[in-house]
Protein backbone atom coordinates (compact mmCIF):
# COMPACT_ATOMS: atom_id res chain seq x y z
CA UNK A 1 0.00 0.00 0.00
CA UNK A 2 1.38 3.38 -1.04
CA UNK A 3 -0.44 6.66 -0.48
CA UNK A 4 -0.02 9.95 -2.32
CA UNK A 5 -1.10 12.93 -0.20
CA UNK A 6 -1.69 16.35 -1.72
CA UNK A 7 -3.23 19.64 -0.56
CA UNK A 8 -3.49 21.80 2.53
CA UNK A 9 -3.81 18.84 4.92
CA UNK A 10 -0.79 16.96 3.50
CA UNK A 11 1.68 17.48 6.36
CA UNK A 12 -0.70 16.49 9.16
CA UNK A 13 -2.14 13.51 7.27
CA UNK A 14 1.30 12.28 6.22
CA UNK A 15 2.40 12.26 9.86
CA UNK A 16 -0.69 10.27 10.88
CA UNK A 17 -0.13 7.73 8.11
CA UNK A 18 3.59 7.28 8.80
CA UNK A 19 2.94 6.76 12.51
CA UNK A 20 0.39 4.06 11.59
CA UNK A 21 2.94 2.31 9.39
CA UNK A 22 1.31 3.34 6.10
CA UNK A 23 3.81 4.04 3.32
CA UNK A 24 3.64 7.26 1.32
CA UNK A 25 4.71 7.67 -2.31
CA UNK A 26 5.02 10.31 -5.02
CA UNK A 27 5.37 12.92 -2.24
CA UNK A 28 6.05 16.57 -2.95
CA UNK A 29 9.56 17.92 -2.35
CA UNK A 30 8.34 19.81 0.73
CA UNK A 31 6.84 16.68 2.30
CA UNK A 32 10.01 14.67 1.63
CA UNK A 33 12.10 17.36 3.31
CA UNK A 34 9.78 17.67 6.32
CA UNK A 35 9.80 13.94 7.00
CA UNK A 36 13.26 13.11 5.66
CA UNK A 37 11.77 10.73 3.10
CA UNK A 38 13.64 9.31 0.11
CA UNK A 39 12.21 9.99 -3.32
CA UNK A 40 9.85 7.12 -4.12
CA UNK A 41 8.84 6.57 -7.73
CA UNK A 42 6.53 3.66 -7.03
CA UNK A 43 3.02 4.52 -8.30
CA UNK A 44 0.57 5.17 -5.43
CA UNK A 45 -2.30 2.77 -4.81
CA UNK A 46 -4.33 5.44 -2.95
CA UNK A 47 -4.60 9.20 -3.43
CA UNK A 48 -5.70 11.73 -0.81
CA UNK A 49 -6.47 15.21 -2.13
CA UNK A 50 -8.46 18.30 -1.10
CA UNK A 51 -12.13 18.57 -1.94
CA UNK A 52 -12.91 21.43 -4.33
CA UNK A 53 -13.98 23.66 -1.42
CA UNK A 54 -11.09 22.43 0.80
CA UNK A 55 -13.47 21.54 3.63
CA UNK A 56 -11.96 18.06 3.71
CA UNK A 57 -10.30 15.43 1.56
CA UNK A 58 -11.19 12.82 -1.04
CA UNK A 59 -9.75 9.31 -0.53
CA UNK A 60 -9.70 7.24 -3.71
CA UNK A 61 -7.77 4.18 -4.82
CA UNK A 62 -7.49 0.39 -4.88
CA UNK A 63 -10.46 -0.78 -2.85
CA UNK A 64 -8.90 -2.58 0.13
CA UNK A 65 -6.02 -0.10 0.37
CA UNK A 66 -8.36 2.90 0.18
CA UNK A 67 -10.64 1.42 2.83
CA UNK A 68 -7.68 0.86 5.18
CA UNK A 69 -6.44 4.44 4.74
CA UNK A 70 -9.96 5.75 5.37
CA UNK A 71 -10.25 3.71 8.58
CA UNK A 72 -6.88 4.96 9.84
CA UNK A 73 -7.79 8.61 9.27
CA UNK A 74 -11.36 8.28 10.55
CA UNK A 75 -10.07 6.70 13.77
CA UNK A 76 -7.33 9.32 14.20
CA UNK A 77 -9.38 12.46 13.53
CA UNK A 78 -12.36 12.74 15.83
CA UNK A 79 -15.31 14.98 14.96
CA UNK A 80 -14.90 14.32 11.24
CA UNK A 81 -17.80 13.40 8.95
CA UNK A 82 -17.67 11.04 5.99
CA UNK A 83 -19.57 10.19 2.83
CA UNK A 84 -18.46 6.83 1.42
CA UNK A 85 -19.65 5.40 -1.89
CA UNK A 86 -22.07 2.50 -1.26
CA UNK A 87 -20.63 0.72 -4.29
CA UNK A 88 -17.00 1.09 -5.40
CA UNK A 89 -16.39 3.79 -7.98
CA UNK A 90 -16.21 2.21 -11.45
CA UNK A 91 -17.16 -1.19 -10.09
CA UNK A 92 -18.50 -3.30 -12.96
CA UNK A 93 -21.71 -5.07 -11.95
CA UNK A 94 -24.19 -7.40 -13.62
CA UNK A 95 -27.73 -6.01 -13.41
CA UNK A 96 -31.24 -6.61 -14.69
CA UNK A 97 -33.42 -3.88 -16.22
CA UNK A 98 -36.68 -3.58 -14.26
CA UNK A 99 -38.13 -0.44 -15.84
CA UNK A 100 -37.56 1.67 -18.94
CA UNK A 101 -39.04 5.05 -19.83
CA UNK A 102 -38.09 8.49 -21.18
CA UNK A 103 -34.63 7.46 -22.28
CA UNK A 104 -33.60 5.91 -18.95
CA UNK A 105 -33.51 2.41 -17.49
CA UNK A 106 -33.79 1.37 -13.84
CA UNK A 107 -31.35 -1.47 -13.19
CA UNK A 108 -31.57 -3.97 -10.32
CA UNK A 109 -28.04 -4.53 -8.94
CA UNK A 110 -29.02 -6.93 -6.17
CA UNK A 111 -28.71 -4.91 -2.95
CA UNK A 112 -29.05 -1.58 -4.76
CA UNK A 113 -30.57 -0.08 -7.90
CA UNK A 114 -29.15 2.30 -10.45
CA UNK A 115 -30.13 4.54 -13.36
CA UNK A 116 -28.71 3.99 -16.83
CA UNK A 117 -29.12 6.88 -19.28
CA UNK A 118 -30.28 4.72 -22.16
CA UNK A 119 -33.30 2.58 -22.89
CA UNK A 120 -32.70 -1.15 -22.52
CA UNK A 121 -35.38 -3.80 -22.88
CA UNK A 122 -37.11 -4.59 -19.59
CA UNK A 123 -36.07 -7.94 -18.16
CA UNK A 124 -32.77 -8.05 -20.02
CA UNK A 125 -29.45 -8.41 -18.24
CA UNK A 126 -26.81 -5.71 -18.64
CA UNK A 127 -23.23 -5.19 -17.50
CA UNK A 128 -22.83 -1.69 -16.04
CA UNK A 129 -20.17 0.60 -14.57
CA UNK A 130 -20.76 2.68 -11.41
CA UNK A 131 -19.99 5.94 -13.19
CA UNK A 132 -19.74 8.27 -10.20
CA UNK A 133 -19.66 7.93 -6.40
CA UNK A 134 -22.88 6.46 -5.00
CA UNK A 135 -23.19 8.54 -1.81
CA UNK A 136 -25.07 7.44 1.33
CA UNK A 137 -28.14 9.65 0.92
CA UNK A 138 -28.72 8.62 -2.70
CA UNK A 139 -31.26 5.96 -3.65
CA UNK A 140 -29.90 5.14 -7.10
CA UNK A 141 -26.39 4.70 -8.45
CA UNK A 142 -25.49 6.51 -11.67
CA UNK A 143 -24.57 3.82 -14.20
CA UNK A 144 -22.88 3.67 -17.58
CA UNK A 145 -21.97 1.07 -20.19
CA UNK A 146 -18.60 2.81 -20.63
CA UNK A 147 -16.48 0.56 -18.40
CA UNK A 148 -13.29 1.80 -16.71
CA UNK A 149 -10.50 -0.57 -15.63
CA UNK A 150 -7.42 0.71 -13.77
CA UNK A 151 -3.76 -0.22 -13.97
CA UNK A 152 -0.82 1.37 -12.14
CA UNK A 153 -0.13 4.02 -14.77
CA UNK A 154 -3.10 3.71 -17.11
CA UNK A 155 -6.88 3.38 -17.14
CA UNK A 156 -8.75 1.78 -20.02
CA UNK A 157 -12.24 2.99 -20.94
CA UNK A 158 -14.54 0.88 -23.11
CA UNK A 159 -17.34 2.50 -25.07
CA UNK A 160 -15.71 5.91 -25.52
CA UNK A 161 -14.09 5.18 -28.88
CA UNK A 162 -10.40 4.57 -29.51
CA UNK A 163 -8.43 7.56 -28.32
CA UNK A 164 -5.66 8.60 -25.93
CA UNK A 165 -6.49 10.79 -22.93
CA UNK A 166 -4.14 12.41 -20.41
CA UNK A 167 -4.56 13.26 -16.75
CA UNK A 168 -4.62 17.02 -16.22
CA UNK A 169 -1.43 16.58 -14.16
CA UNK A 170 0.52 15.43 -17.24
CA UNK A 171 1.47 18.82 -18.67
CA UNK A 172 4.87 18.06 -20.20
CA UNK A 173 4.44 18.09 -24.00
CA UNK A 174 7.40 15.79 -24.59
CA UNK A 175 6.01 13.21 -22.16
CA UNK A 176 2.60 13.41 -23.83
CA UNK A 177 4.21 12.71 -27.22
CA UNK A 178 6.08 9.72 -25.79
CA UNK A 179 2.91 8.35 -24.22
CA UNK A 180 1.06 8.70 -27.52
CA UNK A 181 3.78 6.60 -29.16
CA UNK A 182 3.59 4.02 -26.37
CA UNK A 183 -0.17 3.77 -26.86
CA UNK A 184 0.30 3.13 -30.58
CA UNK A 185 2.68 0.21 -29.93
CA UNK A 186 -0.06 -1.98 -28.48
CA UNK A 187 -2.77 -4.05 -30.15
CA UNK A 188 -5.53 -2.62 -27.95
CA UNK A 189 -8.90 -2.52 -29.65
CA UNK A 190 -12.18 -0.86 -28.64
CA UNK A 191 -10.73 0.77 -25.52
CA UNK A 192 -9.60 4.35 -24.95
CA UNK A 193 -6.30 4.75 -23.12
CA UNK A 194 -6.13 7.27 -20.28
CA UNK A 195 -2.69 7.92 -18.84
CA UNK A 196 -2.94 8.54 -15.10
CA UNK A 197 -0.95 11.16 -13.18
CA UNK A 198 1.43 8.42 -11.97
CA UNK A 199 2.76 8.24 -15.56
CA UNK A 200 4.96 11.27 -14.78
CA UNK A 201 7.16 9.03 -12.58
CA UNK A 202 6.97 5.79 -14.58
CA UNK A 203 9.67 4.16 -16.67
CA UNK A 204 8.61 3.50 -20.26
CA UNK A 205 9.22 -0.24 -19.93
CA UNK A 206 7.01 -0.36 -16.82
CA UNK A 207 4.27 1.62 -18.50
CA UNK A 208 4.08 -0.45 -21.67
CA UNK A 209 3.95 -3.61 -19.52
CA UNK A 210 1.19 -2.07 -17.38
CA UNK A 211 -0.77 -1.09 -20.48
CA UNK A 212 -0.68 -4.61 -21.87
CA UNK A 213 -1.50 -6.23 -18.53
CA UNK A 214 -4.41 -3.85 -17.93
CA UNK A 215 -5.78 -4.66 -21.38
CA UNK A 216 -5.63 -8.40 -20.64
CA UNK A 217 -7.35 -7.83 -17.30
CA UNK A 218 -10.04 -5.65 -18.90
CA UNK A 219 -10.85 -8.25 -21.55
CA UNK A 220 -11.09 -10.97 -18.89
CA UNK A 221 -13.47 -8.81 -16.85
CA UNK A 222 -15.82 -8.40 -19.81
CA UNK A 223 -15.79 -12.16 -20.45
CA UNK A 224 -16.50 -12.83 -16.79
CA UNK A 225 -19.36 -10.33 -16.93
CA UNK A 226 -21.08 -12.26 -19.70
CA UNK A 227 -21.48 -15.28 -17.39
CA UNK A 228 -22.08 -13.39 -14.12
CA UNK A 229 -25.25 -13.55 -12.03
CA UNK A 230 -27.38 -10.45 -11.37
CA UNK A 231 -25.84 -8.48 -8.50
CA UNK A 232 -22.37 -9.95 -9.00
CA UNK A 233 -19.47 -7.46 -8.97
CA UNK A 234 -17.08 -8.66 -11.68
CA UNK A 235 -14.59 -5.80 -11.17
CA UNK A 236 -14.10 -4.20 -7.77
CA UNK A 237 -13.31 -0.69 -8.95
CA UNK A 238 -12.01 1.91 -6.50
CA UNK A 239 -12.77 2.88 -2.92
CA UNK A 240 -14.15 6.42 -2.70
CA UNK A 241 -14.87 8.54 0.35
CA UNK A 242 -15.05 12.21 1.29
CA UNK A 243 -13.77 12.97 4.77
CA UNK A 244 -15.01 16.36 5.98
CA UNK A 245 -13.20 18.19 8.78
CA UNK A 246 -15.19 20.49 11.04
CA UNK A 247 -13.50 23.19 13.06
CA UNK A 248 -12.65 20.89 15.97
CA UNK A 249 -11.10 18.30 13.66
CA UNK A 250 -8.99 21.02 12.05
CA UNK A 251 -7.73 22.10 15.48
CA UNK A 252 -6.39 18.58 16.01
CA UNK A 253 -4.77 18.66 12.58
CA UNK A 254 -3.17 22.01 13.51
CA UNK A 255 -1.57 20.41 16.57
CA UNK A 256 -0.33 17.43 14.56
CA UNK A 257 1.22 19.76 11.98
CA UNK A 258 2.76 21.84 14.79
CA UNK A 259 4.72 18.77 15.89
CA UNK A 260 6.43 18.84 12.47
CA UNK A 261 6.95 22.57 11.83
CA UNK A 262 5.72 25.98 13.09
CA UNK A 263 1.94 26.17 12.71
CA UNK A 264 -0.49 28.83 13.93
CA UNK A 265 -3.74 27.93 15.65
CA UNK A 266 -6.40 27.98 12.96
CA UNK A 267 -3.94 27.03 10.18
CA UNK A 268 -6.21 24.50 8.44
CA UNK A 269 -9.37 26.50 9.03
CA UNK A 270 -7.95 29.66 7.47
CA UNK A 271 -6.22 27.73 4.67
CA UNK A 272 -9.51 26.02 3.78
CA UNK A 273 -11.16 29.45 3.68
CA UNK A 274 -8.59 30.81 1.18
CA UNK A 275 -6.59 32.89 3.67
CA UNK A 276 -3.28 31.24 2.75
CA UNK A 277 -1.24 34.41 2.30
CA UNK A 278 -1.67 35.73 5.83
CA UNK A 279 -1.16 32.22 7.29
CA UNK A 280 2.05 31.68 5.31
CA UNK A 281 3.45 35.04 6.44
CA UNK A 282 2.64 34.39 10.11
CA UNK A 283 4.24 30.94 10.02
CA UNK A 284 7.29 32.28 8.22
CA UNK A 285 7.76 34.68 11.13
CA UNK A 286 7.28 31.83 13.64
CA UNK A 287 9.90 29.74 11.83
CA UNK A 288 12.51 32.39 12.72
CA UNK A 289 11.73 31.94 16.40
CA UNK A 290 10.10 35.36 16.50
CA UNK A 291 7.01 35.80 18.65
CA UNK A 292 4.69 33.50 20.54
CA UNK A 293 2.40 31.00 18.72
CA UNK A 294 -0.70 31.96 20.70
CA UNK A 295 -0.20 35.70 20.25
CA UNK A 296 0.59 35.45 16.53
CA UNK A 297 -2.43 33.18 16.03
CA UNK A 298 -4.67 35.72 17.73
CA UNK A 299 -3.15 38.47 15.58
CA UNK A 300 -3.95 36.56 12.39
CA UNK A 301 -7.52 35.96 13.53
CA UNK A 302 -7.92 39.61 14.50
CA UNK A 303 -6.56 40.73 11.13
CA UNK A 304 -8.97 38.53 9.17
CA UNK A 305 -11.89 39.75 11.31
CA UNK A 306 -10.89 43.38 10.69
CA UNK A 307 -11.22 42.77 6.95
CA UNK A 308 -14.80 41.51 7.34
CA UNK A 309 -16.24 44.87 8.43
CA UNK A 310 -18.54 46.40 5.81
CA UNK A 311 -17.94 43.43 3.50
CA UNK A 312 -20.66 41.47 1.76
CA UNK A 313 -20.28 38.09 3.47
CA UNK A 314 -21.14 34.86 1.66
CA UNK A 315 -22.56 32.03 3.77
CA UNK A 316 -21.51 28.48 2.87
CA UNK A 317 -23.90 25.90 4.30
CA UNK A 318 -22.59 22.32 3.96
CA UNK A 319 -25.29 19.66 4.24
CA UNK A 320 -24.39 16.81 6.58
CA UNK A 321 -26.78 14.48 4.75
CA UNK A 322 -25.58 15.06 1.18
CA UNK A 323 -22.25 16.86 1.50
CA UNK A 324 -23.51 19.54 -0.90
CA UNK A 325 -22.34 23.11 -0.38
CA UNK A 326 -25.21 25.59 -0.59
CA UNK A 327 -24.63 29.34 -0.63
CA UNK A 328 -27.26 31.25 1.31
CA UNK A 329 -28.29 34.87 0.73
CA UNK A 330 -25.19 36.90 1.66
CA UNK A 331 -25.24 39.70 4.20
CA UNK A 332 -23.45 42.75 5.59
CA UNK A 333 -21.63 42.74 8.93
CA UNK A 334 -23.41 44.97 11.44
CA UNK A 335 -21.33 44.23 14.52
CA UNK A 336 -18.33 42.22 15.67
CA UNK A 337 -17.67 41.77 19.39
CA UNK A 338 -14.73 39.46 20.06
CA UNK A 339 -15.90 36.05 18.70
CA UNK A 340 -19.51 37.19 18.14
CA UNK A 341 -20.75 38.32 14.72
CA UNK A 342 -24.01 40.00 13.71
CA UNK A 343 -24.95 40.04 10.02
CA UNK A 344 -27.98 41.50 8.23
CA UNK A 345 -29.30 39.62 5.20
CA UNK A 346 -31.99 41.18 2.99
CA UNK A 347 -34.11 38.88 0.80
CA UNK A 348 -34.95 39.84 -2.76
CA UNK A 349 -37.51 37.12 -3.44
CA UNK A 350 -40.57 35.74 -1.70
CA UNK A 351 -41.56 32.25 -0.61
CA UNK A 352 -41.89 30.40 2.68
CA UNK A 353 -39.37 30.29 5.52
CA UNK A 354 -38.34 26.63 5.85
CA UNK A 355 -39.25 25.17 9.22
CA UNK A 356 -41.26 28.20 10.29
CA UNK A 357 -43.92 27.86 7.56
CA UNK A 358 -44.24 31.65 7.54
CA UNK A 359 -44.53 33.73 4.37
CA UNK A 360 -41.37 35.42 3.13
CA UNK A 361 -41.67 38.61 1.08
CA UNK A 362 -39.16 40.68 -0.91
CA UNK A 363 -37.50 43.16 1.46
CA UNK A 364 -37.74 40.85 4.50
CA UNK A 365 -34.49 40.60 6.41
CA UNK A 366 -32.64 38.27 8.73
CA UNK A 367 -30.56 39.35 11.72
CA UNK A 368 -28.08 36.49 11.86
CA UNK A 369 -25.87 36.00 14.91
CA UNK A 370 -23.11 33.48 15.47
CA UNK A 371 -19.99 32.85 17.50
CA UNK A 372 -16.98 31.00 16.12
CA UNK A 373 -16.98 29.03 19.39
CA UNK A 374 -20.62 27.88 19.41
CA UNK A 375 -22.31 24.97 17.57
CA UNK A 376 -25.37 26.91 16.35
CA UNK A 377 -26.38 30.02 14.43
CA UNK A 378 -29.31 32.30 15.39
CA UNK A 379 -31.61 33.69 12.69
CA UNK A 380 -34.32 36.26 13.54
CA UNK A 381 -36.61 37.05 10.61
CA UNK A 382 -38.42 40.38 10.13
CA UNK A 383 -40.65 41.92 7.49
CA UNK A 384 -39.39 44.97 5.64
CA UNK A 385 -41.49 47.12 8.03
CA UNK A 386 -39.83 45.51 11.08
CA UNK A 387 -42.63 43.03 11.86
CA UNK A 388 -41.12 40.04 13.70
CA UNK A 389 -41.74 36.72 11.92
CA UNK A 390 -39.87 34.09 13.88
CA UNK A 391 -36.66 32.53 15.18
CA UNK A 392 -34.68 29.75 13.54
CA UNK A 393 -31.71 28.25 15.41
CA UNK A 394 -29.54 26.28 13.01
CA UNK A 395 -27.36 23.62 14.66
CA UNK A 396 -23.97 23.18 13.02
CA UNK A 397 -20.25 22.91 13.55
CA UNK A 398 -18.70 26.10 15.00
CA UNK A 399 -18.54 28.50 12.03
CA UNK A 400 -15.27 29.23 10.26
CA UNK A 401 -14.54 32.63 8.77
CA UNK A 402 -12.51 34.40 6.13
CA UNK A 403 -12.52 38.06 5.17
CA UNK A 404 -15.61 37.56 3.00
CA UNK A 405 -17.20 34.24 3.97
CA UNK A 406 -18.66 32.14 6.76
CA UNK A 407 -18.77 28.33 6.54
CA UNK A 408 -20.20 25.57 8.71
CA UNK A 409 -21.49 22.01 8.40
CA UNK A 410 -25.24 21.96 9.01
CA UNK A 411 -26.14 18.94 11.19
CA UNK A 412 -29.77 18.85 10.00
CA UNK A 413 -31.54 19.10 13.39
CA UNK A 414 -32.80 22.64 14.22
CA UNK A 415 -35.05 24.58 16.62
CA UNK A 416 -37.78 27.03 15.53
CA UNK A 417 -39.95 29.47 17.43
CA UNK A 418 -42.84 31.53 16.07
CA UNK A 419 -45.87 32.75 18.00
CA UNK A 420 -46.83 29.99 20.45
CA UNK A 421 -44.90 27.34 18.53
CA UNK A 422 -41.49 26.19 19.76
CA UNK A 423 -40.25 22.94 18.24
CA UNK A 424 -37.22 20.80 17.47
CA UNK A 425 -37.36 19.92 13.77
CA UNK A 426 -35.61 17.48 11.44
CA UNK A 427 -34.68 14.92 14.11
CA UNK A 428 -35.21 12.23 11.49
CA UNK A 429 -32.58 13.78 9.22
CA UNK A 430 -29.94 13.69 11.97
CA UNK A 431 -30.92 10.11 12.82
CA UNK A 432 -30.57 9.17 9.14
CA UNK A 433 -27.06 10.67 9.06
CA UNK A 434 -26.16 8.42 11.99
CA UNK A 435 -27.71 5.34 10.38
CA UNK A 436 -25.79 6.02 7.16
CA UNK A 437 -22.50 6.27 9.06
CA UNK A 438 -21.92 9.93 8.26
CA UNK A 439 -21.88 11.00 11.92
CA UNK A 440 -20.95 9.13 15.11
CA UNK A 441 -23.41 8.21 17.85
CA UNK A 442 -21.61 10.55 20.24
CA UNK A 443 -22.05 13.53 17.92
CA UNK A 444 -25.69 12.64 17.27
CA UNK A 445 -26.37 12.65 21.01
CA UNK A 446 -24.38 15.87 21.48
CA UNK A 447 -26.45 17.81 18.96
CA UNK A 448 -29.74 16.26 20.05
CA UNK A 449 -29.09 17.40 23.63
CA UNK A 450 -28.26 20.91 22.45
CA UNK A 451 -31.51 21.09 20.45
CA UNK A 452 -33.55 20.01 23.45
CA UNK A 453 -31.82 22.53 25.75
CA UNK A 454 -32.56 25.31 23.27
CA UNK A 455 -36.19 24.26 22.90
CA UNK A 456 -36.69 24.21 26.70
CA UNK A 457 -35.13 27.66 26.97
CA UNK A 458 -37.19 29.19 24.16
CA UNK A 459 -40.44 27.82 25.62
CA UNK A 460 -39.97 30.25 28.50
CA UNK A 461 -38.38 33.18 26.67
CA UNK A 462 -40.99 35.91 26.22
CA UNK A 463 -39.22 38.53 24.08
CA UNK A 464 -38.14 36.56 21.02
CA UNK A 465 -37.35 39.66 18.91
CA UNK A 466 -34.77 40.59 21.57
CA UNK A 467 -33.15 37.13 21.70
CA UNK A 468 -29.34 37.07 21.33
CA UNK A 469 -26.74 34.38 20.73
CA UNK A 470 -25.46 35.03 24.27
CA UNK A 471 -28.89 34.12 25.66
CA UNK A 472 -28.73 30.83 23.78
CA UNK A 473 -25.17 30.20 24.95
CA UNK A 474 -26.31 30.32 28.58
CA UNK A 475 -29.17 27.93 27.83
CA UNK A 476 -26.99 25.08 26.58
CA UNK A 477 -25.90 22.59 29.24
CA UNK A 478 -23.85 20.28 27.04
Amino acid sequence: MRVRVRGIYATALTKILLEEGVGVAHSSKKIRERFNLPENKEPPTVTIKDTDQKHGVVIVGEYEHGKKVYEVLKESIEDSFSWTSKLPLHAIVKGRVVKTEKGKSVVDLGEYRGILNEEVEEGSEVLVDVARPFLPNENYAKLSTNYTVYGKFVALIKGAGRRVIFSKHITNKSLRSDLLRLSALTNIKDWSVKWRSSAVIGEFSEMIEDLNQTYEKAEEIIKKGEKAEVGEIVYEGEFFSILCFGKEAKKKLDDIRMSVLPTIEGHHSFKSMNESEVVDLAEHILSFGIGDREKISKAVSSYVVSLMREQLISIEHISLLSGDVKRLTPGKVLEIDEDLFRIKRIFKSGGIYDGLNVEKNPGDYDLMEFSTELPFVLHKYFGRDGEFKGVYVNLNTPPEISRNAVRYVDVEIDVVASGERVEVIDRDSLERCYELGIISGELKEYYTNIAEDLRDFLLNFEELPELTIRDLEKAVKT
